[in-house]
């Protein structure tokens, strides 16, 4: 492992550490979960920049790529999503939102570093990886299909990062006020932009478990083809929902039925993946004669 992916490693496992840290002050703080001023906010924002971190450092590792321009990578992305974590932190220790606050001259400053970081930092980062994991990325058929999927969907969550934030623009109100997350009626524009973001997790994890089962790499391919399938319709399902301003759980006939389809897909790869698994743990191995 080179320098700058144990770097990256360990900037991600700071802010792991710091979502901990924060999950155990809200059990003895309390308070409530919901709302622009909570400690969910560390807890999931330091979850949510430690796992993308992990596994960005995790695929610039598998690109050809000169060590310059790894560290390069490595060093905006890791910079960044510390930023972005510790402003958000500290607005709620300080007790006041972190997003779209203008109130003071020092919560408007906060709110532009965060727009700075994300539009000048994170988002080109993350597209160059996008860009190079479809011409430099090596490994397997299937492992190359995981993570080029994972990383376009994640290019996708930018998009709805940046909807929630015009959104919030457009509605105008304090962030106090109201949850300017909401689109519409009920539309919730945080779920696709949370779904969109962990699928270079989901999609790669699964990729490695089907390296450890008999599947045929064409099989592993496949399977890695009907997870993206049904990752990209719980996707779908979340953005319609949000775009119709209904709520979450407020399914029509036709996003329930893409939801289920969906949600289907992705746990028959998994449980193909475990299945397999579990057989070639269980088959006896035959010693040499």
């Amino acid at each position: 492992m080179r320098n700058h992916q144990r770097l990256g490693y360990g900037v991600a496992a700071l802010l792991l550490a710091s979502a901990a840290f924060h999950l155990a002050v809200y059990a003895v703080d309390g308070g409530g979960w919901a709302g622009p001023v909570s400690w969910r906010k560390p807890i999931l924002f330091g979850f949510s920049f430690g796992v993308t971190l992990a596994s960005l450092v995790w695929v610039i590792g598998r690109l050809e790529l000169p060590d310059s321009r790894a560290r390069w990578l490595v060093g905006v992305l890791g910079v960044s999503s510390v930023a972005e974590v510790g402003l958000i932190t500290a607005q709620r220790w300080r007790g006041v939102p972190s997003h779209l606050n203008f109130g003071t001259t020092v919560d408007a400053a906060v709110s532009a570093l965060l727009a700075g970081f994300a539009i000048l930092g994170l988002i080109p980062s993350i597209v160059v990886v996008t860009v190079l994991a479809f011409r430099r990325l090596d490994g397997p058929p299937s492992m190359r299909l995981a993570v080029r999927a994972g990383m376009g969907i994640l290019v996708l969550s930018q998009f709805a990062g940046a909807a929630l934030i015009a959104n919030g623009r457009v509605i105008g109100l304090p962030p106090e006020a109201t949850d300017l997350s909401i689109f519409g009626t009920a539309g919730q524009l945080k779920v696709p932009h949370a779904v969109t973001l962990h699928a270079v997790q989901v999609l790669p994890i699964l990729a490695a478990l089907l390296t450890l089962t008999a599947w045929s790499e064409r099989a592993r391919t496949g399977l890695v083809a009907l997870a993206t399938g049904g990752y990209g319709g719980l996707v779908l399902v979340g953005v319609v929902q949000a775009a119709q301003g209904l709520a979450p759980i407020d399914l029509t006939a036709t996003s329930g039925a893409l939801l289920v389809v969906s949600a289907a897909a992705l746990l028959a790869a998994g449980a193909a993946a475990l299945s397999r698994l579990r057989f070639a743990a269980l088959r006896p191995h035959r010693l040499p004669s």
